[in-house]
């Protein structure tokens, strides 16, 4: 495994008073492809709220780093800033902001070449055969289930992050977007940025071939591998990894 670029360290994590996270570890490096399965409610999204700061998900055992440096204590927006990016699960409506607007200014605030960034946004624009009439749309206003996945993939291109959670792109796309956002995804993997991609089924995996697979059961890491880990789960279930 290359040097971590995102370090979770034992961490337990509290929202609402309840505890959905329990003694987790994991390390992403850099341009490393990281699956995360489970059941619902097994704490998946609760861990990508967490690692982002989101301030209703409170860590309360444990350390997150970031190129080694300590950002538990860190809010959202500088988290982001380092280079932290998360797509959501259910992305928000933004009125009165325009798509290609929004990108704009997320490659100027975020990456390092802007210029360079927005060349890979539109380059992934091409792949999910986004019209010019959707780039003027306002942000996720009216957006399908699919055409909102879309979005958070041009903006992830935007972005340019060191570290991208990427939470159900698969759901509620078609078969030739998902081949195309995983084309994306191995891009953004090739030009360094680490994932932790968060799926129930593993029907992205036939085209993106992850480096490492984690199943996530009642808050914790239960079971870590290759690849064949998916096979293993589409045979057996999560219960036989809980």
């Amino acid at each position: 495994m290359r040097k971590p670029v995102l370090e979770i360290k034992n961490i337990t994590v509290e929202t609402g008073g309840k505890k959905v996270i329990h003694d987790l570890s994991l390390s992403i490096g850099k341009g490393e492809i990281h699956a995360l399965m489970g059941p619902n409610g097994s704490g998946k999204t609760s861990l990508c709220f967490a690692v982002l700061g989101n301030p209703a998900y409170t860590v309360t055992k444990g350390n997150i780093l970031l190129d080694g440096k300590r950002i538990t204590a860190l809010p959202t927006e500088e988290r982001a800033r380092r280079g932290i990016f998360l797509s959501f699960q259910e992305p928000p409506e933004i009125g009165g902001v325009g798509v290609s607007s929004f990108l704009r200014m997320m490659a100027k605030k975020h990456a390092e070449d802007p210029r360079a960034a927005m060349k890979k946004a539109d380059n992934a624009a091409k792949e999910l055969r986004i019209s010019e009439t959707f780039m003027e749309r306002y942000l996720n206003e009216g957006f399908s289930g699919g055409e909102k996945k879309k979005s958070e993939m041009l903006q992830l291109a935007a972005a340019a992050p060191k570290i991208a959670l990427i939470d159900e792109i698969d759901a509620g796309v078609d078969v030739d977007s998902l081949r195309a956002i995983a084309r994306i995804l191995k891009d953004a993997a090739k030009n360094g940025t680490g994932m932790l991609i968060i799926t129930h089924t593993a029907k992205l995996f036939s085209a993106l071939k992850p480096d490492r697979v984690h199943i996530i059961t009642n808050g914790t890491i239960s079971a870590s591998g290759g690849p064949a880990l998916i096979k293993k789960i589409e045979k057996g279930g999560f219960r036989a990894h809980a």
